[in-house]
């Protein structure tokens, strides 16, 4: 039954045309809670890294005017080329220094080769080489370590063999920077200063190990008579 342009709806018609409407406000609100609470959840993985800290730094040894900090070998013969290696380390104290890592990237380290002269740069487009025990935009202690590549992936590995070949800056305290911010600006190794790696001692060769073994193998063979 109609009234102009109005349809009188009876009971039945009612439920039907409510029920319909319901089913379009869902559908409206739907994607808008949807987008709720994907908004929540990275604002509360946001809170967390935060609050677990994470400043981040530089790797680079040159930054003008504020870093300059050649590394050298032994005979200080600037290091280049990808035979030698050099690794950021920090923490929120000087005892307790760990590889520096990448919080977009896995928490994977980054270990870089050096160019030319004595410098090496970041190799990833990542600004977020973080400490992750000091928080966004605080101050790290901090420690560059560089190794022959020739003697180990790490630094682990090439301390661990014992020949030499590596070597660590003097511990430094910086400012780090935040990798949350709006302008995600890495802290610059200002404290950075130069060092040397150790003298690499060669491993004894088989003759040289027979040359020395043969005496003492016969003075016991004596004294045992």
């Amino acid at each position: 039954m109609t009234s102009g342009s109005c349809v009188l709806l009876g009971p039945s018609n009612r439920f039907a045309a409510a029920l319909s409407h319901e089913r379009v406000q869902l559908s409206r609100h739907a994607p808008m809670k949807s987008n709720s609470i994907i908004g929540c959840a990275a604002l509360n993985l946001l809170l967390m890294c935060e609050a677990q800290g994470q400043a981040s730094f530089e790797l680079a040894n040159h930054n003008s005017p504020l870093v300059d900090a050649p590394v050298f070998d032994a005979q200080s013969v600037p290091l280049a080329g990808t035979n030698y290696l050099a690794e950021l380390w920090g923490a929120a104290t000087p005892d307790s220094l760990a590889p520096c890592v990448l919080i977009d990237r896995g928490n994977s380290r980054e270990i870089v080769p050096f160019l030319n002269a004595g410098y090496f740069i970041p190799t990833s487009s990542s600004v977020a080489l973080s400490v992750p025990t000091v928080p966004p935009g605080g101050q790290a202690w901090l420690q560059v370590r560089a190794w022959d590549a020739r003697l180990g992936a790490t630094y682990e590995d090439a301390f661990a063999r014992g020949l030499g070949g590596y070597g660590e800056s003097p511990l430094f305290y910086a400012q780090g920077g935040n990798p949350f911010g709006q302008f995600p600006i890495p802290g610059p190794l200002v404290g950075l200063q130069s060092f040397n790696l150790r003298q690499v001692v060669p491993e004894p060769s088989a003759p040289l190990l027979l040359l020395v073994g043969l005496p003492l193998l016969f003075i016991r063979r004596r004294r045992g008579k």
